[in-house]
């Protein structure tokens, strides 16, 4: 599954440096309508949460390295965002991965925001996600107001910067909180890709 996740990875690099990240930077950001999404507790949900004052999807697989890279800073993302009224899930896009499975991943690496269960990728087709981490930010109303990278640690796939220059996620979901437009609304993803099975 890794290697499977690595020659994905490396197919997106290549349409990367070929001009999609341009198009997909120039791209209409979405506007879904309400999505259903299961927790891993089995519970149906509807997204986003209209109590909230955005809804953050972070799109991941188990396997793939570059999502667990990212593990401690989605979580200090949700601890950060979520007493400022922000929702934060993980969505957990692994086809062959049981719900116990990623309950013990989320475990091991310390996840403790709201955990989501696609493996059939239903949810990740309505966000528009279609690499990971990629997350989506969600207005209460549905629009989506950023879609792309948590921030530019990860230039190429498998070499991490020591720190990010730009934290994209954060500056989209500050600029929703004072109510300012958000000025990137979409960025490139490195990491792997969502299979399509």
């Amino acid at each position: 599954m890794w290697c499977r996740n690595v020659m994905a990875a490396t197919v997106g690099i290549l349409w990367s440096v070929m001009g999609g990240a341009h198009a997909a930077e120039n791209a209409p950001h979405l506007a879904p309508a309400t999505m259903r999404a299961t927790g891993l507790d089995g519970k149906a949900r509807l997204l986003p949460l209209r109590a909230s004052r955005a809804t953050v999807l972070v799109f991941l697989l188990s396997d793939c390295p570059v999502c667990n890279r990212y593990a401690p800073e989605i979580q200090r993302l949700e601890a950060d965002y979520r007493r400022q009224g922000v929702d934060i899930d993980v969505v957990y896009e692994d086809s062959d991965l049981t719900r116990t499975q990623a309950l013990r991943h989320a475990k091991a690496y310390g996840l403790t925001c709201g955990l989501l269960y696609d493996p059939a990728h239903m949810l990740a087709r309505q966000a528009g996600a279609g690499s990971v981490p990629e997350a989506v930010v969600l207005s209460s109303d549905g629009a989506a107001l950023y879609h792309g990278r948590i921030d530019d640690r990860f230039q190429h796939f498998g070499m991490a910067n020591p720190a990010p220059a730009h934290r994209d996620l954060r500056s989209a979901l500050d600029s929703v909180l004072t109510g300012a437009p958000v000025a990137v609304t979409q960025t490139p993803v490195v990491g792997c890709v969502i299979p399509k099975d």
